[in-house]
């Protein structure tokens, strides 16, 4: 008898421990791990974007003139600082690359690339 309210006692004082005993569902989703690149391309010209971080250019994709395109990559692109550059290379004319933007994991980039791409403007929430 003894023996038996020493396992209940066990049992009971596991199941009371947070975390103790069972695995936390709380996985980190997996959109959470990538940073967003949403390209609305006024621009008359087809344009590729890549994504400079760490020296190292990453080609996201292609945006067709006048399109919207969304582009994604993992975060793990992201320096410790978390700071990025985006660069246009339009099919015709001289490339673009921005000053450099601070993004976490998770969030969005929007950028508007306009006919004179030095007149583009971008957002990050």
């Amino acid at each position: 008898m003894l023996v038996i309210r020493l396992i209940l006692a066990y049992a009971a004082l596991v199941s009371s421990t947070p975390g103790c005993g069972s695995f936390s569902s709380r996985n980190p989703s997996p959109a959470r791990s990538e940073v967003s690149v949403e390209v609305e391309n006024h621009n008359w010209s087809d344009i590729t974007i890549y994504l400079m971080a760490g020296g190292l250019p990453q080609r996201l994709g292609m945006v067709t003139s006048l399109r919207t395109a969304i582009l994604v990559f993992p975060s793990q692109r992201l320096n410790t600082g978390g700071g990025v550059r985006l660069r246009a290379l339009p099919v015709a004319g001289a490339s673009y690359t921005t000053e450099t933007i601070l993004v976490l994991p998770g969030q969005t980039i929007t950028w508007t690339l306009e006919n004179n791409l030095d007149h583009s403007s971008l957002t990050v929430y």
